[in-house]
């Protein structure tokens, strides 16, 4: 719009100027003749700057009508993003494989500081590029030979991998639990399948209501932690329903049984830096956030601070209420057991369904980051039909991009057999 105004701009320029004539400095009808056109070339250009300024100010208002995320919006995008399931599921696996509680803290220390310095480079980005599109424009703007390398490599990746499937498959893992139902290979697909449709169609034709949802299940998120460490506080202060001889003494003599494996040590930091994943998520959508440098800057840093502060103080609440070797041979139900220590059998199935929210948070966390991706992919010109995949309409948000990461989804969560390579593709 802004190169076809100047063309008429530079039309009005030359049209006056064709009406010039060259005469007599003394014939004052030449004067006037050669006058007149300088007055038609001053209209023309005023006239065409008030169009210009005109429609810059339409597109300026139609930006800022986009912009709906503020600094809580964008503060729980990357708590919904970071807390899944991973901070329930994964401190067993990490306490097997690094063989002693002291080290396993020592490595989710250093899993946050490696956390923390990604969400520094990340804003370092995010503020010098603020828009839609993350890694993408940070990529591009680092390795720009050879020409569209980087671009064609991430396409692929944003389009083909369907992030949210994992977590859909998980809510439904836990939905049927909490209502008491043996999860088989379709009931619990078929569960996800609701809860990822669900997240679609609320992004996609309510926003603001989605970011709402957002905040909501972020805030439950943050609560179940906070009940956590709470809990923790009354293991530590010996209050458990456990006789006394099966009270946990984790941290007397908390390095007994370091492993000297560095296979243990590299995988069970991999585990960590996993469970952090997530810090950039804002970064997705900059261009849809109110003064997004500013809002970044707060947003990030406030994030990644408040989460690393309640995974260790989470870790420190499993270690207070539940023995070593039943945190190992519990697996993923972690938490689970942490409840029915401290709060009874009862509290075990209203953990379900608070794991089950934390889930189905995260996956409307994933899929809001991912259309908007895959939005400007299509908005440069990467995808093909680049037009239908740029669209917001009809609900002022990216539906088109939602649909393709919804189907890719999908088909990941439905088509493949179960089994360990099922499981590896959903990781």
């Amino acid at each position: 719009m802004a190169n076809s105004l100047f063309l008429r701009l530079n039309q009005a320029k030359g049209s006056a100027s064709s009406l010039e004539h060259p005469g007599s400095p003394g014939s004052s009808a030449e004067a006037a003749a050669t006058e007149q056109p300088s007055v038609d070339d001053g209209n023309n250009k005023n006239n065409v700057e008030a169009r210009y300024s005109t429609d810059v100010g339409r597109i300026e208002h139609a930006r800022e009508n986009k912009r709906q995320i503020g600094v809580l919006s964008a503060t729980m995008l990357i708590v919904n993003r970071v807390i899944g399931t991973g901070i329930f599921a994964t401190p067993g696996t990490i306490l097997e494989l690094s063989g002693s509680v002291g080290l396993s803290l020592f490595i989710w220390v250093a899993g946050m500081l490696i956390a923390a310095a990604g969400t520094v480079v990340y804003m370092e980005f995010g503020t010098a590029i603020p828009k839609n599109g993350g890694e993408k424009n940070y990529l591009e703007y680092v390795y720009r030979r050879p020409r569209f390398l980087v671009t064609g490599c991430y396409t692929g990746y944003v389009v083909l991998l369907g992030w949210a499937s994992g977590n859909s498959v998980i809510f439904g893992e836990y939905i049927l639990n909490a209502a008491q139902v043996e999860p088989t290979r379709w009931n619990q697909r078929g569960v996800g399948l609701a809860c990822i449709t669900s997240a679609f169609l609320i992004h996609g034709l309510a926003l603001k209501w989605g970011l709402r949802l957002q905040n909501l299940l972020g805030s439950i998120k943050l609560l179940i932690i906070l009940i956590i460490v709470v809990g923790g506080w009354v293991a530590l202060a010996g209050h458990i329903k456990l006789p006394e001889d099966e009270k946990p003494h984790n941290f007397k003599n908390a390095f007994e049984g370091t492993t000297g494996s560095a296979y243990g040590v590299v995988t069970a930091l991999y585990n960590v830096i996993w469970s952090y994943i997530g810090y950039s998520n804002a970064n997705y959508a900059l261009s849809e956030t109110k003064n997004p440098v500013r809002t970044l800057r707060i947003a990030a840093p406030l994030a990644i601070s408040v989460i690393s502060v309640l995974y260790m103080l989470v870790n420190v609440a499993y270690f207070a209420s539940v023995s070593k070797e039943e945190i190992i041979s519990s697996g993923q139900l972690v938490a689970a057991s942490m409840f029915k220590n401290v709060f009874g059998g009862t509290a075990e199935r209203a953990l379900s369904v608070f794991v089950a929210l934390s889930a189905f948070g995260n996956v409307l966390s994933v899929i809001f980051s991912q259309g908007r991706l895959v939005q400007e992919l299509g908005s440069e010109g990467i995808l093909p039909f680049s037009r239908f995949w740029a669209s917001n309409k009809p609900f002022n948000a990216p539906l088109a991009g939602l649909f393709e990461h919804w189907a890719v989804s999908v088909i990941i969560m439905l088509a493949p057999p179960p089994g360990d390579a099922y499981n590896f593709i959903l990781k």
